[in-house]
């Protein structure tokens, strides 16, 4: 019960709910809210999808496509990187995201199943086992999602102001995770 009480932790504290849930926010803040909540389920979903397959195979398949952590570790940093210069920027390259992209790419990963969840899952899967791994990987999936669907209910406190100076500091703080990311690569 330890190694599941510690493996449970160790992977909360990685996909950091209370952190992405204004990123969510931000990223889903022109779509109503039965969409938004839409979005957010779905992309906690794809990210629970990626970790058990990750956990299952993560390994082999790394080794398989010659591909280490910290490759992946730029690829994702290279993503956010550029998603939190757009938003910055005011940049929008497209008409409004379609709502299966987003909650993808950046949603699903790589700010949830992104390089150190990963990581971590596989490292579980070695310490503890499979099994503690498949068990943490579904709690802390139902813990995220109960608290990102929250995230727009802490927002509307700030007002329509208080949205735009979180966005812009997101977006810096996101673009600042993106560099650790890819340093941590290299």
């Amino acid at each position: 019960m330890l190694d599941l009480l510690q493996a449970i932790l160790l992977l909360l504290i990685i996909l950091d709910p209370f952190t992405n849930a204004p990123y969510f926010y931000i990223l889903t803040k022109d779509y109503d809210s039965k969409l938004r909540s839409s979005i957010i389920k779905k992309s906690v979903i794809i990210a629970s999808t990626i970790l058990f397959v990750f956990s299952v195979s993560g390994d082999i398949l790394f080794s398989l496509m010659g591909v280490s952590v910290g490759d992946f570790k730029v690829a994702g940093g290279l993503i956010l990187l550029i998603y939190s210069i757009l938003g910055l920027l005011e940049i929008s390259t497209m008409p409004k995201p379609e709502a299966d992209k987003i909650s993808v790419v950046p949603m699903a990963t790589p700010l949830l199943a992104g390089p150190g969840a990963v990581t971590a899952v596989i490292y579980i899967k070695y310490t503890w086992g499979l099994e503690v791994s498949l068990v943490s990987i579904l709690v802390c999936s139902s813990i995220t999602l109960a608290i990102l669907l929250s995230g727009e209910k802490m927002l509307r406190l700030l007002g329509r102001n208080g949205t735009i100076v979180l966005d812009k500091v997101m977006s810096m703080l996101m673009a600042a995770y993106a560099i650790s990311l890819i340093r941590e690569g290299f």
